[in-house]
């Protein structure tokens, strides 16, 4: 047999400090009401703390929340920011083409229906003649009105992209600005680490990596209250049991006090 002893579960050791004591010849009332006081107090304190971290992990999540977003969003502009110039040649490209296009139609539509006004007004003009002169003035007068459709669509296509560069632009310039109360917030926060309580910088790429930092940061934080809270809730759970005499099944901590304060209340 080794001469390490067994390391005792948070439970077990828990368990054994509540384990009430055999009686002695000096108990009495007062030590007993001493004692249930104690108990009382003990498990108002335990909720006191577990409500405190209920509420910081709120908080925390709020704050990773917030943080998230003003980081999707900085990514999301600057990318739009990027895409948008190359998108705006495009179009202007496209517009070129088409407008030389519309530029061919109406010369093809003023001759087509200058022969078919002379073939009209013609008193040796034959009738094929003049139906197909009507037919190539129609051709050439829709091949005008679809390359005005097209430059119609694409101008349209340049306003909106320009109306969402103003808009992203606007955007870049408020999302520092976010990340900075974020920031501040964050400093009246627990468990926060040093690394992620510097400014956010002023730029989307610093927001970016900056958001990157406080995303690790709330984790660990997130993770530290909630391994607390179940420490309380071990320990409530130990106390519930050593009075009521009686395992609570992981009840919680608001359960356990009022269970303890009936029974010695």
């Amino acid at each position: 047999m080794s001469g390490f002893s067994v390391p005792q579960l948070p439970h077990d050791f828990m368990a054994r400090v509540y384990e009430p004591d055999a009686p002695s010849p000096c108990d009495n009332g007062q030590m007993g009401a001493a004692s249930s006081a104690d108990h009382v107090a003990h498990a108002a304190e335990l909720q006191e703390r577990d409500e405190r971290i209920a509420r910081d992990l709120e908080l925390i999540a709020t704050l990773a929340d917030r943080a998230g977003v003003v980081r999707s969003r900085a990514a999301a502009v600057r990318e739009g920011l990027a895409r948008i110039p190359g998108e705006l040649e495009a179009i202007a490209a496209r517009r070129a083409a088409v407008e030389s296009g519309a530029a061919s139609a109406r010369s093809e539509l003023a001759a087509a229906e200058a022969r078919l006004a002379a073939l009209e007004g013609g008193r040796r003009s034959r009738p094929d003649e003049i139906d197909r002169a009507r037919s190539e003035a129609a051709t050439a007068r829709q091949a005008v009105a679809d390359a005005e459709s097209e430059l119609e669509r694409l101008d349209g296509q340049d306003r909106e992209l320009h109306s969402l560069e103003g808009g992203l632009l606007e955007e870049a310039a408020a999302l520092p600005v976010e990340a900075a109360r974020v920031a501040a917030d964050l400093r009246e926060a627990p468990r926060i680490t040093d690394s992620a309580l510097g400014e956010p910088g002023a730029d989307l790429d610093a927001v970016e990596e900056w958001g990157a930092q406080v995303r690790s940061a709330l984790f660990v934080a997130r993770g530290t209250l909630e391994t607390e809270r179940d420490r309380i809730v071990v320990e409530a759970n130990a106390l519930g049991t050593a009075v009521l005499g009686e395992s609570l099944g992981g009840s919680s901590v608001a359960v356990i006090r009022r269970r303890v304060e009936e029974r010695l209340g």
